[in-house]
């Protein structure tokens, strides 16, 4: 077996930090920092970061199916299913029908949902903007670069 270069081997050892690294502590923690409405920090500590991603999928279209929520995730339809009918009991997305169509079911966020989708985005504009001064100290030849290597690692890997 050869040996990993060590700079390589130092990437993949921050690329496996990284994908243990697990946020939803720090994601609550400012979600309820700023929810003004007692009954949404309730709800807060039982929302995943998934549910939260599902949320922000819903609000970023004006009607959504269920179907089309499928489509635009990794994960199978039960699950799917399964967090959006969790999301709903949390009284965060209420399902509906048209008058016309029946069949489809169709999502869209409550007040409180998008209050905690609002609050998430938040979240995520100071952490990009973390990121961004990160990004900085590089050229975007070199970020460009790292992005190129990333992406070929994920293709290795899922050959």
């Amino acid at each position: 077996m050869s040996e990993l270069n060590p700079l390589l081997k130092q990437i993949d050892n921050e690329l496996h930090r990284y994908l243990a690294f697990d946020n939803t502590k720090k994601v609550h923690e400012h979600l309820l920092k700023h929810a003004t409405e007692i009954a949404l920090s309730e709800v807060i500590s039982d929302v995943s970061v998934t549910d939260l991603d599902i949320l922000n999928l819903i609000a970023a279209h004006s009607e959504i199916r269920i179907k089309e929520l499928v489509e635009t995730v990794y994960f199978p339809q039960g699950t799917v299913s399964k967090i959006v009918n969790r999301l709903v009991k949390k009284r965060l997305v209420k399902k509906y029908h048209h008058t016309d169509n029946k069949k489809d079911v169709y999502l869209k966020l409550t007040e409180s949902g998008q209050t905690l989708t609002i609050l998430h985005v938040q979240y995520h504009k100071t952490e990009n903007q973390k990121l961004n001064k990160i990004g900085t100290r590089f050229s975007n030849k070199e970020l460009a670069r790292f992005a190129e290597m990333l992406k070929e690692i994920n293709e290795l890997r899922e050959k």
